[in-house]
């Protein structure tokens, strides 16, 4: 199973972590993991791209497939940062939604 998890500071996205593997389907057949994967490292290379915010990332698929990203104060209150973030959370919501035996999505107040 995925788990997802966001942390926000005054409802804003501070951080998110995604480990696991959703088991749906044989590796490399994946859809779940798939699109999981996609939303999330293309997020981080949209900030990455299109905005001057630094984050710290760390990735490992030794752990079962981890990813984390933690953004600094200048993070979460930049308008564009928390575009991207709110549209990964959306996206990973809609994968729950319809795969919700695969994959937990959990908002954490920091």
């Amino acid at each position: 199973m995925i788990r997802a998890r966001f942390y926000q500071k005054e409802d804003q996205i501070c951080a998110f972590e995604i480990s696991g593997h959703a088991g749906y389907a044989p590796a490399g057949e994946d859809i779940v993991c798939a699109a999981v994967t996609v939303l999330a490292l293309n997020t981080l290379n949209a900030i990455e791209k299109f905005t001057e915010v630094p984050f710290r990332a760390e990735a490992d698929e030794k752990k079962g497939g981890y990813l984390k990203a933690e953004f600094p104060l200048e993070g979460i209150r930049d308008k564009q940062v928390q575009l991207l973030l709110q549209t990964l959370l959306l996206g990973l919501s809609g994968i729950q939604a319809q795969y919700h035996k695969y994959i937990t999505l959990k908002i954490e107040e920091v």
